[in-house]
């Protein structure tokens, strides 16, 4: 049986049609091959934005139990106060989310990694130093960028196996990182465009108004761009997990809706 990761992936596909397709097209007229070529081009830079596409590679953006649940993540963090506070809100609803962690925040706040697992949530590789252009570097830098950030949480006991890439961009390089740290990517279906917590305001409304079943939700657990903000992003946050019960979407770990594991611990 062939290997999973040496089959071809949609963007491999299309590439050899389309450039098939212009080498053949050459013979006949050579500007018509040079737009057939650029357009593969631009369909591969508009594919990179596209947070939920597989074009690259698979890409978890969302359950398919087919049941009223959905899944809370957090990115960026894990950050002081915010992500504590967060927890205890989680706690108060009996609600488990999954963090996807920056390894320069992991090593600054490492008592609050442990707290995270302590309180039954789970982590994920968020990079190690959330660089929003990682994906235009290249890709020994976008390796050591995803390895680095997953040393650091071996070294906390934690062996992470899911990967979100920064600001949901994802690169053609990402695929072969991820094959060979053997980690699987994993994105989101809605989300509110708060720019990282710095623009909360109505945040609850955004997130409630489009949400639907098998959902992953992307939150912030980094400080509020004003400090003034803080107790605000709380209500916030608050309001969506009143919101959800009230739309009869109860929230689950992120490994019931997408049916595996996002990380391992090292006992």
């Amino acid at each position: 049986m062939k290997n999973k990761s040496s089959s071809l992936s949609p963007a491999q596909i299309t590439g050899i049609v389309f450039l098939s397709v212009a080498a053949a097209a050459f013979f006949i007229n050579s500007w018509l091959a040079i737009v057939i070529a650029l357009f593969y081009i631009l369909l591969c830079v508009v594919a990179s934005f596209c947070y939920r596409s597989s074009f690259y590679l698979p890409v978890i953006s969302r359950g398919n139990t087919g049941k009223n649940m959905v899944a809370l993540t957090f990115d960026d963090g894990p950050d002081e106060p915010t992500t504590r506070q967060i927890l205890a809100l989680l706690d108060k609803y009996a609600v488990k989310a999954t963090f996807f962690v920056s390894g320069v925040n992991a090593l600054k706040y490492p008592e609050i990694i442990k707290e995270i697992i302590n309180r039954g949530h789970t982590i994920g590789n968020h990079s190690f130093h959330h660089n929003p252009f990682l994906m235009l570097g290249s890709y020994n830098y976008l390796y050591q960028e995803v390895l680095r950030a997953q040393e650091v949480l071996k070294k906390m006991g934690v062996n992470v196996l899911a990967f979100r890439p920064p600001v949901g961009i994802i690169s053609p390089k990402l695929p072969q990182v991820l094959n060979k740290l053997g980690l699987f990517c994993v994105t989101f279906s809605c989300r509110a465009g708060d720019a990282g917590n710095r623009n909360i305001k109505n945040l609850s409304s955004r997130i409630l108004k489009k949400v639907k079943a098998d959902d992953i939700i992307l939150l912030h657990d980094v400080n509020p761009h004003r400090e003034k903000n803080s107790a605000a992003l709380l209500t916030e946050i608050e309001k969506i997990l009143k919101g959800l019960v009230d739309k009869c979407l109860r929230v689950v770990p992120i490994t019931d809706l997408i049916g595996r594991d996002v990380m391992t611990i090292k006992r």
